[in-house]
């Protein structure tokens, strides 16, 4: 018979590397503010709360879907054709994606122009998914997926908050007591300094973390 001890080292292994993609994904090696990934829709559109929210799921729907149908495309394919076949899977998915989300927030999704259709080619597609996602077993392919649009989710959730209380002094309409309004904040080069700003923030307590 196994002992506890033993059982537990075969445990250790799993939920470590879960451990890790988790927090890679969300906090040390978050794909916003560490790999720079996807950031032109967020310093362009993002510029209040409820366009974050947009953002967030039209990215979540289409890259979810697309990685997911695209890790089946034969590896025995040219590179080069694999990348045209993962475009046109983006695509497939992002028809059903704009119509949804143009039935409910139609002014929205018609503000974003042409930053919804771009979401097909984005890196995570085009670039991460042959050099990370599809080298990875299924079932790990699959959380690291997952935690890295949510770790991406999060931080344009958190940056349109931001810049709409300190460009507009609202959130949602709500009038906040906010002592300084900065509205070339709403501007792209404004989204360009609050990321920077954000990334430095991040990276300060990643080296905060290791030295504890």
């Amino acid at each position: 018979m196994r002992t506890a001890a033993a059982a537990k080292s075969e445990v250790n292994p799993s939920a470590k590397l879960k451990r890790n993609i988790i927090l890679d994904n969300l906090f040390r090696k978050n794909p916003i503010l560490s790999g720079g990934m996807v950031i032109a829709p967020i310093v362009v559109y993002a510029v209040t709360l409820k366009n974050a929210i947009t953002l967030a799921a039209a990215f979540s729907v289409i890259t979810f879907f697309t990685l997911i149908i695209s890790s089946f495309v034969p590896k025995k394919i040219v590179y080069t054709i694999r990348i045209i076949l993962y475009t046109l899977i983006g695509s497939l998915v992002y028809v059903p994606a704009y119509i949804i989300l143009n039935y409910y927030i139609p002014e929205v999704v018609s503000e974003m122009g042409i930053y919804f259709p771009l979401l097909i080619t984005n890196s995570f597609i085009v670039s991460r998914s042959e050099t990370i996602f599809f080298l990875e077993s299924k079932s790990k392919m699959l959380l690291d997926i997952i935690f890295c649009i949510l770790g991406y989710d999060i931080i344009v959730l958190i940056f349109g908050t931001i810049r709409e209380i300190i460009s507009t002094g609202e959130l949602s309409g709500n009038i906040l007591p906010v002592p300084l309004i900065f509205s070339g904040l709403g501007l792209p080069f404004g989204g360009f300094i609050i990321l920077g700003i954000l990334a430095a923030l991040l990276r300060y307590i990643v080296l905060i973390t290791k030295k504890m």
